[in-house]
């Protein structure tokens, strides 16, 4: 009985993240579980078939590697979101983030091309679909990792011109158009008679 609790407020804290942050992070999540589907499959050899995860075979470390990042990158968003340290200091957490998920995107890209050559020597071998799960799902990451940075920039540059309006001094306020009292009317001319002599 006590299960439904937390996961209710795992969903609410999930549900208050911005549409680009949750879609960065179930992308870095899927990057991460397509490492262990099969990466590559068939006969090498003259062996049985035989089937490699993202963590097996001659991709091996690359997978390792990409699996690491991925996991970071969910962690940077979800430790400090459940009351744990932040892991990355806001002014660089933008440009980490675009750093690291450019890095798994490479060596995605890198242990797909060892895996297209060693298909390419034994024609028995294939490509499988876990090394496009990954690779599709570290180019969005890339993607909203990128429009995050410059969201971010956009934002830094208004708080910079925004700067000298946000404290100006509150006689300011005074001078707008709509806080001037209205002129006074104008006073009747006098009356000045000359006197003949």
């Amino acid at each position: 009985m006590l299960c439904p609790m937390p996961l209710s407020s795992l969903w609410q804290r999930v549900r208050h993240l911005d549409l680009e942050e949750q879609i960065l992070n179930i992308s870095a999540f899927v990057a991460a579980i397509g490492v262990f589907f099969p990466w590559a499959g068939g006969q090498l050899l003259g062996s049985d078939t035989v089937t490699y995860s993202g963590l097996g075979f001659y991709s091996a470390f690359l997978g390792i590697a990409v699996l690491i990042i991925n996991v970071f990158l969910i962690l940077v968003t979800f430790v400090p979101l459940f009351g744990g340290p932040v892991l990355l200091k806001k002014q660089y957490k933008e440009h980490i983030r675009f750093f690291l998920s450019m890095q798994s995107t490479v060596l995605i890209l890198a242990a797909l091309s060892v895996l297209m050559k060693v298909t390419f020597e034994f024609s028995r071998m294939e490509v499988r679909f876990g090394v496009y799960v990954s690779l599709i799902a570290s180019l969005v990451v890339l993607l909203y990792s990128f429009l995050r940075l410059q969201e971010q920039r956009k934002t830094s540059v208004e708080q910079f011109f925004r700067y000298p309006d946000e404290h100006a001094p509150a006689s300011e306020d005074v001078m707008e158009p709509s806080n001037i009292p209205p002129p006074p009317p104008p006073l009747e001319p006098e009356d000045h008679h000359l006197h003949n002599r």
